[in-house]
C-alpha cells in the first residue's frame, strides 16, 4: 500500500500540494477511503479520507503501523562528483536507512555543492521522500548545510573516514574501536580520493580511516556500500 506525507496532528492528518494531488488525482482516493500516512520523523498512520478539496485533503487518524527502525543514527558525509551522483546518494542512501547526508567540499571537488544547494534543496527533499514511500520506511533523512571538509572533521560525533590506501581496518572494526555508538558519522571522499593534508587532518582529529574492501568504487558507489555494511 502506498504511503503519503501528511501533517499529522493528534487525531487528524491533512495531506496539501502534491501529496493531495498524488492521492487524489493519480491514486484516484475518494471521501471515506482508508489510506496510509506519515509524518517523516518516525510516526506511521493508517487514516480515514473525509474531505477533498483542490490540492487538500483533511482526515482522520485509525490506527498507528508498527514501524521498524534502523540500530544507528548514519550521518553520510559524502563529497558529490555530480548532480546525479548527489541525487544516487540520496535516494539509495535513503532506502537504506541513512539518518542524515552532509554533501561536503574537499580538495578534489568537482561539484560546487554550496553553490547549488539552495536551489536544488526541495528537489532533494522530494528525492527522499519518494524513497521513503518505495521502502515504507516513516524517516525522512536530514539534508544537512553543505560543509568544507576541513570544518565538518572537527565534530565531536565519533566518525571514521572512507580511505582507498587502507587495506586493513575495516568498518566493523571501525566500529568496534569507537565502542559500537548510537551515532556515527562516515567521511566518503571524491572521485579523486583524499589528499594526504586531509587524511592527516581527518587523524589529528581522531578520525579513524578505514576500508571498503578490495576493490576501489566509484564515490556514489562507496556512499551505498557504507550504509549497506552498517545498517
Amino acid at each position: 500500500m502506498p504511503q503519503y506525507l501528511a501533517d499529522i496532528k493528534q487525531t487528524e492528518f491533512f495531506l496539501t500540494d502534491s501529496e493531495a494531488h498524488h492521492a487524489c488525482a493519480v491514486a484516484r482516493h475518494k471521501e471515506g477511503d482508508e489510506i496510509r500516512v506519515f509524518d517523516g520523523a518516525g510516526k506511521q498512520f493508517m487514516g480515514r479520507i473525509d474531505k477533498i478539496q483542490k490540492k487538500f485533503v483533511r482526515g482522520t487518524l485509525l490506527s498507528p503501523c508498527p514501524v521498524r527502525k534502523v540500530g544507528l543514527n548514519l550521518t553520510l558525509a559524502f563529497v558529490p562528483n555530480s548532480r546525479t551522483g548527489l541525487e544516487e546518494v540520496l535516494d539509495k542512501g535513503t532506502q537504506l536507512g541513512v539518518s542524515a547526508f552532509l554533501p561536503l567540499i574537499s580538495q578534489r571537488s568537482e561539484y560546487d555543492v554550496l553553490k547549488k544547494f539552495d536551489g536544488k534543496n526541495d528537489r532533494w527533499q522530494q528525492i527522499m521522500i519518494s524513497a521513503c514511500k518505495q521502502c515504507d520506511t516513516p524517516f525522512v533523512p536530514r539534508i544537512l548545510p553543505p560543509e568544507k571538509f576541513t570544518q565538518a572533521v572537527t565534530s565531536q560525533e565519533p566518525s571514521l573516514l572512507a580511505y582507498e590506501a587502507e587495506y586493513t581496518h575495516t568498518l566493523a572494526w571501525g566500529a568496534q574501536q569507537l565502542k559500537h555508538p548510537a551515532s556515527l558519522r562516515v567521511y566518503v571522499g571524491p572521485a579523486g580520493g583524499w589528499t594526504d593534508e586531509e587524511v592527516a587532518l581527518a587523524r589529528a582529529n581522531g578520525i579513524l580511516p578505514v576500508t571498503l574492501g578490495v576493490n576501489i568504487l566509484r564515490a556514489e558507489t562507496a556512499c551505498i556500500a557504507v550504509a549497506a555494511k552498517l545498517l
